[in-house]
């Protein structure tokens, strides 16, 4: 069985079981279709977290409304929080720790929020924490998780407002 998740920035997460000849939809019917991330837990395969919003703040930025989990292999979802951060660009699931999450977020990029940076959950997305921030303009782009000691996580930080008055697109962050 080849199976493959595809998520768009303009709307919608798929999924095909037969290495891409036939793909299916298996997130619309939430609000928010616009699809940052896609990571499966690498413990289980069929539990599956999609972060919404689009990473890439375009002169049109797709927002989103936070991280949903999948333990059906997308068949049904459960809402698991972080509405506030609005564009989900990485989600890390640690490697023996299931429950242990990290996800960065880009945050509302039409205004400056501390609704950005990295979060982190010890179980499984009951709760959340930020675990680190930068700075009210500048989100998480990239989050990796180091494959020889899992405790380390690399997060890379990028300055960018779109709004009708301002676009920034770098900065000291």
């Amino acid at each position: 069985e080849s199976v493959i998740y595809a998520g768009l920035a303009s709307g919608g997460a798929f999924k095909t079981t037969d290495g891409g000849q036939h793909w299916m939809p298996i997130f619309d019917q939430q609000a928010y279709l616009s699809i940052g991330q896609i990571t499966l837990d690498p413990s289980n395969p069929e539990t599956v977290y999609v972060g919404t919003g689009d990473p890439n703040v375009t002169g049109y930025p797709f927002i989103g409304d936070g991280l949903y989990k999948s333990t059906n292999g997308g068949a049904s979802w459960s809402y698991i929080g972080l509405k506030e951060t609005r564009i989900i660009s990485s989600i890390v699931v640690h490697p023996t720790k299931p429950n242990t999450i990290w996800v960065g977020a880009m945050g509302l990029p039409f205004e400056r929020t501390a609704d950005r940076g990295v979060y982190k959950t010890t179980d499984g997305g009951a709760t959340w924490k930020k675990a680190l921030f930068v700075s009210n303009q500048a989100g998480v782009t990239d989050l990796v998780i180091d494959p020889f000691n899992p405790n380390i996580l690399y997060a890379a930080f990028w300055d960018r407002i779109r709004s009708n008055k301002e676009s920034i697109i770098d900065g000291p962050h």
